[in-house]
């Protein structure tokens, strides 16, 4: 009696090749798209995704984009870091430090995955905006005090900034008993460094500030260029209060306002100790590592 044969050893062969295929594409090529890597294997996009999650174990994962560093900038972190951790060696002493930074909070997120259902396509397209409504904020932030969010009305320059400074930080600085006490990190910026607010620095601040300096006008503690991931709000803060922004959906700009300080009020006490504790740790890791980034190396 003839043996009628099955489809099934040819369709195991297939899955075979197919599986060795997709391996010998990552392998040379981990940086790719499974749409790209359907595309040159002319294997079917659902089943590059089977073989990766099912029988490779591997997932997509996405880059994480760092400012480029010179050797000159990878000495400067690591100079500037070292003197931070010298200057405040214990808890006490970095609990005196006021991380600050600018950021912008956008009312429309333009990564939502937007779909039209139809039968037809009917060609439908969806404008972004030239310059989407966004709101300006600048907050400071120790181990123990956020003090923020500020809303710029208009762009932060030197004018807005020196605003900041003395008419609305100085003065909560003051009502919290901390002006005579605390130092002021802020980077490098344009506005950061105008002679209006390097006055204001050393009137203020006298010997505390962390910032940019110069041969002429050094700062008490200079502050690496190209380095937002050894501050406590680019490192941690403006990603939780971003992701919950983004979140609700806004109609306008009062909606986004809203929206932005009642993210700031989920904010606990643990929270801040563990985002400053995640700062100090990256400016030792920034030391160990001879300046290198240090958002790869603390996971």
């Amino acid at each position: 009696m003839e043996v009628l044969k099955t489809g099934r050893g040819v369709a195991e062969k297939q899955r075979a090749w197919k599986r060795a295929a997709v391996v010998t594409s990552i392998e040379r090529s981990p940086v790719k798209s499974t749409r790209k890597r359907s595309s040159e294997l002319g294997v079917p996009r659902s089943a590059v995704r089977d073989h990766m999650k099912r029988d490779l174990n591997v997932r997509p994962y996405r880059p994480t984009v760092v400012n480029e560093l010179s050797d000159g900038d990878m000495d400067r972190r690591y100079e500037s870091c070292r003197a931070l951790l010298d200057t405040f060696s214990n808890a006490v002493f970095r609990s005196k430090v006021l991380f600050s930074d600018e950021s912008a909070i956008y009312r429309s997120a333009r990564d939502r995955n937007v779909v039209f259902c139809s039968k037809e396509n009917l060609n439908f397209t969806q404008e972004l905006e030239h310059n989407p409504q966004h709101v300006m904020i600048w907050v400071g932030m120790t181990s123990d005090y956020l003090i923020g969010p500020y809303f710029f009305d208009g762009p932060v320059n030197v004018a807005s900034y020196w605003a900041v400074l003395e008419t609305w930080l100085i003065p909560q600085l003051r009502d919290r008993g901390l002006l005579d006490d605390v130092w002021l990190q802020h980077d490098g910026a344009p506005a950061h460094f105008a002679l209006s607010v390097r006055d204001i620095l050393n009137e203020r601040f006298p010997g505390r500030s962390i910032g940019r300096g110069s041969p002429t006008s050094p700062a008490p503690l200079p502050w690496p260029p190209s380095s937002p991931d050894l501050t406590t709000p680019d490192n941690s803060l403006w990603g939780i209060i971003k992701g919950r922004v983004a979140a609700r959906r806004c109609n306008n700009n009062e909606d986004l306002l809203g929206t932005v300080e009642d993210a700031f009020r989920t904010i606990t006490p643990k929270m801040l100790r563990r985002m400053s504790q995640r700062t100090w740790r990256r400016m030792r890791l920034c030391v160990q590592h001879q300046g290198a980034h240090t958002d790869s190396l603390d996971m």
